[in-house]
């Protein structure tokens, strides 16, 4: 990478999922991306009762594009899901998650196998590998991976408190070789008192551990007590934070869920979730903040994207096809659409879906150009929580045919 593995925490986020249903209807523990595919794998445990104590988890595979679930596969007796980790090796996607024995509901070992749509693993699967401690009686062990510098890290307890450990991660094999390279200890209270709240997730990208923690709560003017913080591996020192995050500000629930690093090119991008529902289904919503700076003030945060038109538009040209992105001017994020849309609208329509990145947590809405009976006019587009793009105005006796969506720049958040 060009670029410092220290993220602005206090910078700009986006969005990669926006309310996604799982499989099951208990919220995200967490999540990681395969670097290739670029496919999300969300972990939930699979009911209230039983599942928690016995360790069994389900993972759920989402398309970034659709925003969709698409696929799963259960794990029995592996642990919580509080983080894992994910690799590609010779196409296929690798996960890193807990492994049992379990111990109040969490594993005491970590292992890797390949996702397999449809299946059900347990501890005595040929499809694992060797599931192993970082030291002798560890228990709430969780893996995470950096797969920009080939690390997998391993957060653990033992008597003596919480720990990290990172091993080297064989470039061709994907498996973990030799000892760990480097331990340190969760910081203290009183170097970092908000890294002893609820913990919810880590991630290492390069020589900076992420610890993400925070409790469930509704909507607050305060934002509620979600933080990440920023360690050394060098000494084990905050470098950063802890900064509270407010993404998201119009969730249900904003329960903080998960920590991952997904490559971008010479960037990077720390995703971080939310369980945002207040009612069952909980689903998930994973945001991000990036290694990318700013040019002039300017910091792009997801490029031209192309909308999904309303059933009933006609087939555009590359030119004056839908699309959409973010960017932060000067600390506001905008969303940005262009391209023409050509339909006979009678009434008030839907006229797109946006994907799932671009979608806000509130309702946007400006005037644009459009056709009139006698020239040029303008009418009124809105972009709403669900991700429907709107255009309001027009009648049976004052039809619009067209409506140029380049003057869209509205404040997104």
């Amino acid at each position: 990478m060009k670029s410092s593995d220290l993220i602005d925490l206090a910078g700009p986020w986006g969005r990669v999922l926006s309310g996604t249903r799982l499989h099951h209807p208990q919220a995200m523990q967490s999540m990681a991306v395969d670097p290739v595919t670029r496919d999300v794998y969300i972990v939930q445990l699979r009911d209230a009762t039983t599942a928690p104590a016995a360790g069994n988890l389900c993972v759920n595979r989402v398309s970034q594009r659709t925003g969709l679930f698409s696929e799963h596969m259960h794990l029995d007796g592996f642990g919580h899901g509080y983080q894992i980790g994910a690799q590609h090796i010779n196409g296929k996607t690798y996960l890193w998650t807990e492994a049992g024995p379990v111990q109040g509901g969490f594993g005491t070992h970590v292992t890797r196998f390949p996702f397999l749509a449809g299946e059900t693993l347990t501890m005595t699967s040929t499809a694992l590998s060797r599931p192993f401690q970082p030291e002798p009686g560890a228990y709430n062990c969780a893996p995470s991976v950096d797969p920009i510098h080939g690390w997998v890290t391993i957060r653990y307890r033992t008597a003596k408190g919480y720990f990290y450990s990172r091993y080297p991660i064989d470039s061709e094999t994907g498996k973990v070789t030799g000892r760990a390279a480097r331990t340190i200890s969760h910081p203290s209270k009183t170097a970092a008192p908000r890294t002893w709240d609820t913990f919810q997730g880590f991630a290492s990208l390069g020589d900076i551990l992420y610890l993400y923690t925070g409790d469930p709560e509704p909507p607050a003017p305060s934002g509620g007590n979600t933080h990440l913080t920023a360690i050394s591996w060098t000494d084990g020192k905050v470098v950063a934070g802890s900064e509270r995050i407010t993404a998201v500000p119009g969730l249900e629930r904003r329960e903080p869920e998960g920590l991952a690093i997904e490559p971008m090119g010479d960037e990077a991008r720390l995703l971080f979730g939310f369980s945002g529902s207040g009612t069952m289904p909980r689903k998930a919503t994973i945001c991000f903040l990036s290694t990318d700076k700013a040019v002039q003030g300017v910091k792009v945060l997801s490029g031209w994207i192309g909308l999904v038109p309303a059933p009933g538009t006609p087939m555009a040209s590359e030119r004056q096809r839908l699309r959409g992105r973010l960017v932060n001017v000067a600390g506001t994020t905008l969303l940005q659409l262009r391209g023409t849309l050509s339909r006979d609208l009678s009434g008030d329509s839907k006229v797109a879906h946006l994907p799932p990145s671009l979608v806000p947590s509130r309702a946007v809405r400006t005037n644009v150009a459009c056709n009139m009976d006698h020239g040029r006019g303008v009418c009124r587009v809105e972009v709403n929580a669900a991700g429907e793009l709107w255009a309001f105005g027009a009648t049976a006796r004052s039809r619009i045919s067209w409506i140029d969506f380049d003057s869209f720049s509205v404040p997104w958040h």
